[in-house]
């Protein structure tokens, strides 16, 4: 097999054998069973414009899942790259560990006053004043982690070395990420490397009109169980408003800041996992700001620099971030790094993505697209006999498939319901899903027009299909 260096932009029709052999057996895709993948001609995108991709062979497809749900003004945004070619033609990199740079500052400046905006209306100033960056949603949940237990060591709190996390929850690839998550396909495998890590209920809440009545006992089982951990639980790990790679489960109303009040209370420090959730997935930049509730430690990804660049941020609360001072030879100073992190070009990307934020006014855009998506699904999708109650908040979306016998919980294995109507979708109508077992997810770009809802919803209804009622 030839696998020499391919060019694919201009690529000719004739050259997608290739292509697509050297793709089935020189690449090795995520959370993809390659031996399914290698049945099919493969989607080999070309280019991104918008809320579309365009494959070597011509074809437009609408990207209704956001390129793993990080994308948030489309592909290819012209101002975001022309940000990435002004800083690249400056300096593509210069490590954070011994010195700094105006882009790195310039962001870090941009996410405190972001944060404080979200927060205006707290009746205290926000405190998360303190940046760290890193490569990704998982390591920036890793740095949470270590930075939770570094500060309780410093503080004289060293039997807090525990963490408590929820069900369902999903933080990310490595190994400590991967120690507060639950889904058990994602962990089983790799179980006997992880340290154990205590569990809560996450008390879901499809319909909005339900009363908090029907979760105050999971209410009170999550206040029971930090209570009994109180000394030495370093941290609680949860993703707020909405569980994505559960299959879009949100969060009941008023919980977060139920848990904020027990974190107080007894004296365990609240890390927020916003990869997902934050830049104005579920509305405001920042999802815990819909309660006003402040974590000790923010993690944020995936739309951080509009979905372009890789790149992770946690911030840290000025709390945390003071047990960290001292003298060198104390070695208080956090005890983390990556080569690339605060990365120049990531970080230029990240600042005008900030800026656009602002100036086209994305949180109102969200808001009245995610009303046009929740009524077309209303009339399209939810009344057929195999969809079960859909998921919302914001533009984070999930259609349950059910099986002929109404069940909805197959977990990730029994997907081929919700893979038939997706293998439809694409097939017929040129719309990109990708179900998560029998939940199939709409995370699309965050400027999409109505247009574009019409398209996806339509193209959902038609996938529908594929099933037999």
């Amino acid at each position: 097999m030839n696998q020499s260096r391919i060019s694919s932009r201009n690529v000719a029709l004739r050259d997608f054998a290739r292509l697509a052999e050297i793709d089935r057996n020189a690449l090795w895709h995520p959370y993809t069973q390659m031996s399914e993948y290698g049945k099919q001609d493969p989607i080999i995108i070309e280019r991104g414009e918008g809320p579309y991709l365009y494959d070597v062979r011509r074809r437009r497809f609408l990207d209704a899942f956001g390129s793993m749900w990080c994308n948030v003004w489309g592909h290819n945004h012209p101002e975001i790259v022309k940000a990435i070619q002004q800083q690249a033609s400056q300096l593509c990199h210069a490590s954070l560990f011994s010195v700094s740079h105006f882009p790195a500052v310039e962001l870090a400046n941009k996410l405190v006053e972001t944060v404080r905006e979200d927060y205006r209306f707290a009746d205290a100033p926000t405190t998360l004043n303190h940046v760290f960056f890193s490569d990704n949603g998982s390591t920036a949940v890793e740095v949470a982690m270590k930075m939770a237990l570094q500060y309780h060591n410093q503080t004289g709190q060293i039997n807090r070395t525990q963490f408590l996390a929820f069900t369902e929850g999903y933080h990310g690839d490595t190994f400590g990420s991967m120690a507060v998550s639950s889904i058990e396909v994602f962990r089983r495998k790799f179980a006997p490397s992880l340290f154990s890590v205590h569990s809560a209920p996450y008390p879901m809440q499809v319909d909005p009109d339900e009363r908090p009545g029907n979760w105050r006992s999971i209410d009170r089982q999550v206040e029971a169980t930090l209570a009994g951990l109180s000394d030495r639980l370093a941290a609680v790990v949860i993703e707020p408003v909405i569980q994505g790679a559960a299959g879009m489960r949100p969060l009941c109303e008023d919980f977060l800041t139920r848990l904020r009040k027990y974190c107080n209370e007894f004296g365990i420090l609240m890390i927020a996992d916003e990869v997902f959730t934050g830049f104005c997935r579920t509305g405001p930049v920042v999802a815990s700001s819909t309660e006003l509730v402040e974590p000790d430690i923010l993690c944020l990804g995936k739309g951080l620099t509009g979905g372009e660049l890789p790149m992770g941020v946690t911030m840290a609360s000025d709390k945390v971030f003071a047990a960290f001072s001292g003298e060198w030879a104390e070695m208080k100073h956090f005890l983390h790094g990556h080569t690339f992190s605060g990365n120049p070009l990531c970080c230029a990307a990240a600042s005008r993505n900030l800026d656009l934020i602002v100036e086209h006014k994305l949180k109102e855009n969200v808001k009245s697209r995610s009303r046009e998506f929740a009524q077309q699904l209303k009339a399209k999708v939810a009344t057929h006999p195999r969809v079960g109650a859909i998921r919302q908040r914001g533009l984070a979306i999930g259609v349950p498939i059910k099986d002929a016998k109404g069940n909805e919980d197959r977990g990730y294995a029994g997907r081929a319901d919700a893979n038939a109507v997706c293998a439809r979708a694409l097939e017929k109508s040129r719309v990109i899903f990708r179900p998560l077992g029998n939940i199939i997810t709409i995370v699309p770009p965050l400027n999409l027009e109505s247009e574009h809802i019409t398209e996806i919803v339509s193209a959902l209804a038609d996938g529908l299909q594929a099933l037999q009622a």
